[in-house]
């Protein structure tokens, strides 16, 4: 039996460093109403533990049609009861992504330790999340590749060192190294720095020790590549995501079969080239990711198609941010596998006061 959880604050737990982490509000209703959605890729025989036992099955019960086996679904106040009914060499955990905060949680409701990461391990995972690791997994990305793609990424400790980088780019994004999806972020265009943003990187830099600054690029479409790590430590590509965003914070992603995504793709990109950086991927990743023992993981790649004014098309910038832990991109593969429907989009949308999974 596997304890499955979603946990979508895990980033804002990173960033924080507690063990007694508690999200804002808004993390923690969508840990509230979406809490049902490892059961997408449980067994039989799991169980998925809820904030709301009722709203989970009944949100589930809506997503019935994807012919899943039935899943248990417990409170965090329930497990203990269920974890002593069964075998403990039977039993392990999957969560959303692992930080200090849910294993305190797991661990303070009843889940043995022997099932859990040891801290020394999530001080790793901790280190290996933050945005620095893009700049030299980048830099071997392009390697041989600079004609087709395009990226830089710098991690600036010094606000008078960004100062000068400014003088130059001009236009630029500037990144806290950890943060939750669509926070953390700030834009720069002219060169314009306002006071708010001013102290933010100030604040930035002394509470997360440094700051990610990219240049602006042009952006045409956003996509991901998920992977998939097991407790051998091997990295294997899982599939495309093409999701999209507002404002910087998402809000959806096309279900779709492999094949009908990489059409897409081809309309801006050579498709050798998506091979071969999903390709340098696994190699790099299952390197990058070696200190983490035999520490199963999903994560994922953000990338993004980038018009190319001077050449008049389009090039592959292949890593806008590594995600170390699983993504909506992974949902969206569950559920098209689970769906196999003709082409739709899923969407998390904000109605009657809940967070609601929508298949259009």
């Amino acid at each position: 039996m596997t304890i499955r959880i979603f946990n979508p604050e895990h980033d804002l737990a990173l960033a924080s460093r507690l063990e007694r982490f508690t999200s804002p509000h808004a993390g923690r209703q969508l840990r509230n109403d979406l809490s049902f959605l490892p059961a997408l890729w449980s067994e039989s025989g799991d169980v998925v533990v809820v904030d709301d036992v009722d709203f989970a099955e009944a949100s589930w019960k809506a997503l019935r049609k994807v012919g899943k086996e039935q899943v248990e679904f417990c409170a965090l106040s329930q497990l203990s009861h269920v974890i002593g009914q069964e075998d403990a060499d039977s039993l392990s955990v999957d969560v959303w992504g692992w930080d200090a905060a849910i294993r305190c949680q797991l661990a303070d409701a009843g889940v043995p330790e022997a099932l859990l990461p040891a801290r020394e391990m999530l001080s790793e995972v901790r280190r290996l999340s933050g945005r620095q690791v893009t700049a030299p997994l980048l830099s071997c990305l392009r390697d041989g590749l600079k004609v087709n793609t395009c990226g830089r990424s710098m991690y600036v400790t010094d606000k008078e060192v960004f100062n000068k980088i400014l003088l130059k780019e001009r236009n630029i994004v500037v990144k806290a190294p950890w943060s939750s999806s669509g926070r953390g972020i700030r834009y720069v265009i002219d060169g314009d720095v306002s006071a708010n943003t001013s102290n933010w990187i100030a604040n930035t830099i002394r509470n997360q020790e440094g700051v990610m600054v990219e240049p602006l690029y042009n952006k045409v479409k956003d996509f991901a590549m998920e992977f998939v790590r097991d407790a051998a430590g091997d990295v294997r590509y899982a599939g495309l995501s093409l999701f999209e965003t507002r404002n910087t914070s998402y809000t959806g992603n096309l279900l779709a079969s492999e094949e009908e995504k990489r059409g897409i793709l081809s309309q801006y990109l050579d498709l050798s080239l998506v091979d071969e950086i999903s390709s340098r991927l696994e190699r790099l990743l299952t390197s990058l990711l070696s200190p983490l023992s035999c520490l199963p993981l999903c994560l994922g790649v953000d990338m993004m198609v980038v018009s190319d004014e001077n050449a008049g098309g389009f090039l592959l910038h292949p890593c806008v941010e590594l995600n170390l832990r699983r993504t909506m991109g992974h949902v969206a593969l569950n559920l098209y596998t689970a769906l196999l429907s003709p082409m739709s989009s899923m969407s998390v949308v904000f109605e009657n006061k809940r967070y609601h999974l929508r298949v259009r």
